[in-house]
């Protein structure tokens, strides 16, 4: 199994890390990579990465979906609600307007 250099590097800072905070559990680790240096990880221990980006990817785009879905139902719920404010507002107006008596008219 060959590693890139990022996955090589990360390995040695978790083993830094292990022999500080656990000396003999650094150790025992150190004395199996030694016995077995050449055997791969078991089929069901690996992780499939294509399958975790393929669902990191199905995640972001549902995540996606729902913010445009959001955007454009508050988008027309801005649209529809704001033209029939103005509509209220002004249709008091026009009523009492016409409920004025008019200066040029009989008194």
């Amino acid at each position: 199994m060959s590693l890139s250099y990022g996955q090589q590097r990360q390995l040695r800072l978790i083993g830094a890390g292990l022999r500080r905070s656990d000396p003999h559990m650094g150790t025992m680790f150190g004395i199996f990579g030694r016995l077995y240096p050449d055997q791969d990880m078991p089929d069901w221990e690996q992780v499939a990465q294509g399958r975790l980006r393929r669902a990191a990817g199905w995640i972001v785009a549902a995540f996606a979906a729902l913010a445009v879905a959001i955007t454009v139902l508050l988008g027309k719920a801005v649209t529809l609600a704001a033209p029939g404010r103005r509509a209220r507002a002004q249709a008091p107006a026009a009523k009492r307007e016409r409920a004025r008596p008019r200066p040029d008219g009989p008194a």
